[in-house]
């Protein structure tokens, strides 16, 4: 009975090491060397953009037989929460890959505020013509590679939507001295400040819902998706759909970490990137509608604008785009606004 265990081991033994070896002739037979990739995102765990970042390491992983690995990283963690800092990191190749906002890299070349501009896509359609607009993308792209970025693509991320703890929001006027937390880019204060009349408060994203609590601000403005992750609904009553922001994710991967992979290697990484924004992009447009019902239950008060209600907010919003001409471009405004369909 002894002889025969141990018969058995030194089989199962030689078993494992064939197929160890198997492995090793095959990676050396591919030419691939195994290499960890660094994603990071600026959302939190679970949110959307972490969706995405998973669905893209499964599709990388599979590709490229295990010769890529995906390590995903939430909540900026690799740039200390610094948005800024995280697009520098991209760029000296401290962060393979980053996902984040295209305004995040505004600060470096202003021509990204394009895509926060009020009511430039006033349809989910609108924004896809744009970024299905390969002369536009080539054109963003190129904008990037002069940060050493690779620009991987772009997904949509919902519209950002107005929500606060007094009143249901319908007009211009209602915004009138309300106190609105908006991210710190300049065309958001002057959105709200100058054609609104609101009071805007530029704020770190993660001391928005403690300032909402405390009443220490009135309301905020987020993707549905974000404000359900987020639990405003814990804190904010009143929620309004004026898609004012049709807001966006950019994939970004730095040139350096990209040039250090095989042809092959670079292939699985821009295919399933492509492959995981478009998932992200289908996901969303069902989601949305399961998460508002979800917050109407919850006794959240939607307000859905009609297009005559939204026509009222965007025509106090145009003069911004006179004065940002000189910022972002008449050029780049033009062509966003002819692929939008405007």
């Amino acid at each position: 009975m002894k002889k025969l265990v141990l018969v058995m081991l030194s089989v199962l033994a030689a078993g494992v090491m064939l197929a160890s070896c198997a492995k090793k002739d095959e990676k050396a037979a591919s030419g691939e060397k195994p290499v960890t990739l660094n994603f990071s995102h600026t959302m939190a765990p679970n949110s959307m953009s972490d969706m995405a970042a998973k669905k893209f390491k499964e599709l990388v992983e599979a590709k490229s037989n295990g010769s890529i690995k995906i390590n995903i990283v939430t909540n900026s963690g690799l740039s200390g929460g610094d948005l800024s800092k995280a697009i520098e990191m991209v760029g000296t190749g401290d962060i393979d890959i980053h996902a984040a906002a295209p305004t995040n890299i505004a600060t470096f070349d202003p021509r990204f505020y394009i895509f926060w501009m009020p009511f430039l896509f006033p349809t989910t359609d609108s924004l896809m013509n744009v970024l299905h607009d390969q002369e536009i993308m080539n054109m963003v792209g190129e904008w990037t590679e002069k940060q050493n970025i690779r620009l991987l693509g772009i997904h949509n991320a919902g519209a950002r939507q107005l929500s606060n703890n007094k009143k249901e929001i319908r007009t211009p006027e209602d915004l009138k001295g309300m106190n609105i937390r908006v991210p710190g880019a300049k065309l958001f204060i002057d959105c709200f400040r100058d054609s609104f009349g609101a009071n805007p408060t530029a704020m770190d994203f993660s001391e928005v819902y403690t300032a909402l609590q405390q009443h220490t601000i009135d309301g905020q403005e987020n993707p549905v998706s974000v404000f359900d992750s987020s639990k405003f609904n814990e804190v904010q009553k009143y929620l309004t759909l004026w898609n004012y922001v049709r807001d966006t994710t950019g994939w970004y991967m730095s040139e350096k970490s990209y040039q250090k992979l095989s042809p092959a290697q670079q292939e699985a990484v821009t295919s399933c990137a492509t492959e995981a924004l478009n998932w992200t992009n289908d996901y969303l447009s069902t989601n949305e509608t399961n998460i508002l019902a979800k917050l109407k239950a919850s006794g959240v008060q939607v307000a859905d604008l009609s297009e005559d209600e939204i026509a009222a907010f965007s025509a106090k919003c145009q003069p911004l785009y006179e004065s940002y001409k000189s910022v972002i471009g008449a050029d780049v405004i033009a062509k966003f606004q002819a692929a939008a369909g405007k």
